[in-house]
């Protein structure tokens, strides 16, 4: 199955290749990564922190790397959320997918402290969305991401205490 990020920041978009259900990180009780692994694309939670995205020319991934938050990473899952079209549009699919992230990191933004906006403020979105092949699959998830290809983050952004 494919799973699409599409870059709000950036032109064009990159698919997901292969099934990507692989989660080769350590988590703790909560849930969170404690060691780096590979990830895969149907497999990510809030509140994990990746590297690995896709860049330049690059058009399709397997997995990222999932990293304990503390460690340097460049994204980070900040929402999830299932899109309610009926049928797969690719049109569609990238408006809702806008729609749910938008919404999402206003949310996010309004709520964070001083020193976090201040920590994040130039960090941009994107999105890993539906693909034709993966709704076929009944996947119907977007995961909205926050990070930069350039800049390096050592906290996670719901971290209020840093």
């Amino acid at each position: 199955m494919i799973k699409k990020i599409a870059a709000a920041a950036t032109a064009g978009t990159i698919a997901w290749a292969g099934i990507s259900a692989v989660d080769n990180t350590t988590r703790d009780d909560s849930g969170a990564i404690v060691q780096s692994g590979d990830l895969g694309a149907f497999v990510t939670k809030v509140g994990d922190c990746l590297n690995g995205l896709p860049t330049g020319n690059q058009s399709t991934i397997d997995v990222l790397k999932g990293v304990p938050c503390s460690d340097a990473h460049h994204w980070q899952v900040v929402h999830k959320e299932n899109i309610s079209l009926a049928n797969f549009d690719q049109a569609a699919v990238d408006n809702e997918a806008k729609n749910v992230c938008d919404n999402a990191l206003n949310s996010l933004v309004n709520s964070l402290s001083e020193s976090k906006f201040n920590e994040y403020k130039s960090a941009v979105s994107t999105t890993l969305q539906p693909t034709s092949e993966s709704w076929a699959h009944e996947d119907r998830v977007v995961d909205c991401l926050l990070g930069s290809d350039t800049q390096t983050f050592f906290t996670s952004i719901f971290d209020q205490s840093k």
